[in-house]
């Protein structure tokens, strides 16, 4: 009976001995040999075979990280925050809540259009702005939270002469119910300041030799977490030639009659073009 060797690969006439190579073809296949033994795991190792050297060293440093609670560490990152933010809210607070400068030498300026002309202090900031027929608008400050401004527009000019148009002027019309009255009273009203309070009754007074009304109020300014109490008062005038003009004066409570007293002067001498 024909048989294949699995030595020669030839076909043999015998099923015993190969008649090609002589080699048996019963003989049991040597067992596989085995490979050598070795330190280094191999590429394919399974996972959770033991690590050696740094490998194992990074993984219980990872391991530990891994057990203890990272809780402290974020409690850490947040108090931090918490303090740079207080930090910051009480150095600015501070900073702004400055007593205004004493007036150096009184100036003579005039704004953008010159349309007003004003004294102001020499080591105060002076900004003015302004569109020739639109508006316009000077701004007097001592650090950041003294200021005297005044704007006037044309759009407020025309909702003061709607108040004069509609309200007739009596000797015995309570001052609320006259025009500039009911003009300031309106733009009080337009004030979007969730801590802005008048105090008292509004008061008649001139503005650059015009009728005005007058209110003082109280604010807060916020830094942060802090805040600072402000005082001020504000004047409302009709028409003076093309504008309107609403003028704030304003600084913190404790430094409030200090200020007053220079923003009174600034105010008193402005003079207005007709």
């Amino acid at each position: 009976m024909a048989r294949l060797c699995r030595h020669c690969g030839m076909e043999s006439t015998d099923d015993q001995i190969c008649s090609w190579c002589g080699k048996s073809l019963t003989a049991e296949s040597p067992p596989p040999q085995q490979p050598a033994p070795t330190d280094k795991p191999s590429p394919g190792a399974a996972p959770g075979a033991p690590h050696r050297g740094a490998a194992a060293a990074l993984m219980a440093a990872e391991t530990a990280r891994q057990a203890t609670p990272q809780w402290p560490r974020y409690l850490a990152y947040a108090g931090t925050t918490v303090l740079i933010i207080v930090g910051w809210s009480a150095v600015a607070a501070k900073v702004a809540s400055k007593p205004p400068q004493e007036p150096g030498e009184w100036q003579t300026v005039s704004s953008e259009n010159e349309q007003l002309s004003l004294s102001v202090p020499d080591n105060w900031q002076f900004t003015t702005a302004g569109s020739r027929g639109s508006f316009e608008w000077v701004r007097v400050r001592s650090g950041k939270l003294c200021r005297v401004e005044i704007k006037g527009t044309q759009a407020l000019g025309a909702l003061a002469g709607a108040s004069g148009a509609a309200t007739q002027d009596a000797g015995e019309t309570p001052f609320e119910e006259t025009a500039v009255g009911e003009f300031h009273a309106k733009m009080g009203e337009l004030i979007m300041d969730t801590h802005y309070e008048e105090q008292g009754e509004m008061q008649p007074c001139t503005f650059a030799g015009s009728r005005a009304a007058y209110s003082t109020y109280t604010t807060i300014k916020r830094f942060g977490v802090f805040a600072v109490k402000m005082k001020g008062w504000r004047i409302s005038t009709l028409s003076l030639g093309p504008y309107a003009y609403q003028i704030r004066c304003e600084c913190p409570e404790r430094h409030w009659d200090k200020f007053e007293q220079i923003a009174n002067t600034i105010v008193g001498g402005v003079t207005v073009s007709r």
